[in-house]
């Protein structure tokens, strides 16, 4: 079947809008116990963990190097999650990338964090905690 533009339509005219993704997909161990935030003027919270999330490069005395990423989870249910969220656990982490900036002493500061959308426990809690 030919797929052909109609008479006298030039298909330079279109507008090829690009399409845009922020996506991240995390998966690694909590290098502390997550902290709570609870908001004063509102029902939510927000959970902050730090992931080390492994690379695959291995350095010259052998050793396998890690990113260490700050996580924030906004939530209704923050205080019912955060006893989970210990030291050591393993999580998958779905959510955004997302950038901010402050301004302290004249000196801009930026930031980079993950919004998370979704976690996941990856290991049964006798196991992380063992």
């Amino acid at each position: 079947m030919n797929k052909s533009f109609p008479p006298g339509h030039n298909y330079r005219k279109i507008n090829w809008e690009v399409k845009v993704l922020n996506s991240v997909t995390l998966i690694g161990r909590l290098t502390k116990d997550a902290e709570l935030v609870q908001l004063e003027n509102y029902n939510r919270s927000v959970v902050k963990f730090i992931l080390a999330v492994g690379r695959d490069f291995i350095s010259k005395s052998g050793e396998r190097e890690a990113d260490f990423i700050p996580v924030s989870y906004w939530t209704n249910y923050g205080d019912k999650l955060l006893p989970y969220l210990k030291k050591g656990r393993l999580i998958g982490v779905n959510g955004k990338i997302s950038t901010k900036n402050y301004t302290k002493d004249d000196v801009r500061k930026y930031f980079t964090t993950v919004e998370a959308d979704k976690v996941q426990f990856l290991d049964h809690e006798k196991e992380a905690l063992a």
